[in-house]
């Protein structure tokens, strides 16, 4: 990724979480926050005290920039927008995946060193998902290459990853905030102010930094990158407001499909690369 886009991303990720936040919201027939509400939601926690939690210790403080600084890392392992696709550059799709791991080992440490019950649960929820959609993550990374089928079918797939990873609807609901049912909010209840902030940032970028890796593997199919990315944006609202979130016990069934996509992209690779 060129500086430029890099500082773009670090600049507009919470405009793409507002704008998502806005366009879901209006779908649904409701008003929605403006835009930039997630700037100044953050503005307003960083001019608060930093809270951990009664039996919390300096180690969440210190996941919070491991968490920050892996997606910084991700966003230095993408590539640049304007510069192809997934077939005609190189991606180290172990990399990212290992920093993507990095990213949720350190938002689990950082829950459950609150030794909240209701973090903890959210906890066992996030490793049970994250194991289920860690092989088409790599999967449809590796398989997008030989023709525009296989980089269709990955993208695909990867959407699917994506709504685990950005915690969307059907797999998790970012407005709930009934103890029950939230798994990615659910880790940080006992977290606030600035140390909630890096949280909440950490996050914004990878969901930014999923949606460009989605639009650049999209791209392989032959669509221009950043149209690819708009229609990834737009996706992810459309599936929340007309999509009602899933059953626990189904979704790794929706993970199930992102594997069978990643699969058959993969096995149109190596046919593709046999001829």
């Amino acid at each position: 990724m060129t500086v430029v886009q890099m500082l773009a991303v670090l600049a507009f990720a919470p405009l793409l979480q507002g704008t998502i936040a806005s366009l879901r919201a209006r779908l649904s027939g409701r008003p929605g926050p403006p835009f930039l509400q997630p700037y100044r939601d953050l503005a307003k926690l960083l001019r608060k005290a930093p809270r951990a939690g009664r039996s919390a210790s300096s180690a969440g403080f210190l996941a919070a920039g491991i968490a920050l600084g892996s997606s910084v890392a991700i966003l230095l392992l993408l590539p640049s927008m304007f510069g192809g696709n997934i077939r005609s550059s190189a991606l180290d799709v172990v990399a990212l995946v290992l920093f993507f791991a990095l990213g949720r080992a350190a938002l689990v440490l950082a829950a459950l060193d609150t030794g909240s019950s209701f973090s903890a649960m959210a906890v066992g929820r996030e490793i049970a998902f994250a194991a289920v959609v860690e092989a088409p993550f790599l999967l449809a990374l590796l398989a997008a290459r030989s023709t525009q089928a296989s980089a269709l079918l990955a993208g695909s797939a990867l959407f699917i990853v994506l709504l685990f990873e950005t915690a969307r609807v059907p797999v998790d609901n970012q407005e709930t905030h009934y103890e029950l049912t939230m798994i990615h909010e659910g880790m940080l209840l006992e977290y606030a102010g600035p140390v909630f902030a890096a949280w909440q940032y950490a996050a914004q970028l990878r969901q930014a930094a999923m949606a460009i890796l989605v639009a650049y593997v999209l791209a392989g199919s032959g669509l221009p990158a950043p149209l690819c990315f708009i229609a990834v944006a737009t996706a992810v609202p459309f599936v929340e407001a007309f999509q009602a979130k899933m059953r626990l016990f189904e979704l790794p069934h929706l993970a199930s499909a992102a594997t069978l996509l990643a699969v058959a992209a993969l096995g149109i690779d190596i046919i593709g690369a046999a001829r």
